[in-house]
């Protein structure tokens, strides 16, 4: 039997997996944060309890590789 559950990270896992601070993490929440495309997705199970899902988690580590260049503008 496989297991199908969502994985849903808390802050403090995201923050040691990924070197993120958690206040950084609970900054990217905030509204104003979110307009100017800060942060991930997450999920509010209430107003103090808060969880990431792992295909977000993916897709924002993704969204951030920097591939080399052929070192010809430098």
């Amino acid at each position: 039997m496989t297991d199908d559950r969502i994985r849903l990270w808390t802050p403090r896992e995201l923050s040691d997996f990924t070197g993120i601070p958690v206040r950084t993490l609970a900054d990217w929440r905030t509204t104003r944060s979110r307009r100017r495309g800060l942060g991930l997705p997450f999920v509010a199970l209430s107003p103090r309890n808060v969880r990431y899902r792992e295909e977000d988690i993916v897709a924002f580590i993704a969204g951030k590789l920097v591939a080399p260049t052929d070192g010809k503008d430098d």
